[in-house]
């Protein structure tokens, strides 16, 4: 396992209930995510986005959790959707080592919420069952639009796809409305930081296993 996680890039620094610390390297990007649960503090979200930055602190502080992400180019210069779904990626890797460590107390491991800001209103669902999908439902003009400020909204797009494949989790966005893009995908990270402090929470019942029948937190690899 541990090889294998050196040819995936990850190095996993800390994994605790309260906080978890990830590096991930690739040829094009090395991201640092530190995710902790605990009195909030200032946020350090540098992935070199400006609207993207605003997003993750967004995610943050609706799932009441202090984030830390940096985003370095190495070997090949970054594009926008390089640097979303590498930061995706390397964040749902710690929300999954956190959820792991989670489970022997049991943890919800899934949330559902919606947000609304000004006309625009998201619901976000999530489910880490090991089925690792991001599935947008809705035609509003707000996710039409070719931007959200200085990014492709195709990008934005990229960060859930990369938080579902490095977490093993379903992620469903359901656009009830939106006409402005700015206020869309507020919106939806906003409900996807609520559905995440939802997934996050405490369920002795399920202690020692998972939301999904099997009980093993990858139930899309064992079918």
């Amino acid at each position: 396992m541990v090889e294998q996680e050196r040819r995936l890039g990850v190095d996993v620094k800390n994994a605790s209930s309260e906080a978890v610390s990830i590096v991930r390297t690739t040829l094009e990007s090395r991201v640092s995510v530190q995710v902790e649960d605990d009195k909030r503090r200032s946020y350090k979200i540098q992935t070199g986005n400006k609207f993207f930055n605003h997003m993750l602190e967004g995610v943050a502080s609706r799932a009441c959790l202090n984030f830390d992400v940096s985003f370095e180019e190495t070997h090949a210069e970054a594009l926008d959707h390089v640097r979303t779904e590498d930061v995706g990626l390397t964040l749902g890797r710690a929300i999954r080592e956190m959820l792991d460590v989670r489970q022997a107390q049991g943890v919800n491991e899934r949330g559902s919420y919606a947000v609304a800001i000004d006309e625009a209103l998201v619901v976000v669902t999530l489910a880490f069952d090991g089925r690792a999908k991001a599935l947008s439902h809705g035609d509003v003009a707000g996710i039409r639009l070719e931007h959200a400020e200085d990014i492709l909204s195709t990008n934005l797009k990229q960060f859930f796809e990369g938080f579902a494949q490095g977490s093993g989790c379903a992620v469903h966005m359901q656009f009830l409305s939106g006409e402005d893009s700015h206020h869309t995908w507020e919106a939806t990270f906003k409900a996807f930081g609520e559905a995440l402090r939802e997934s996050l929470a405490p369920c002795p019942y399920r202690a020692g296993t998972t939301i999904g029948l099997k009980g093993t937190g990858a139930e899309g690899e064992t079918e």
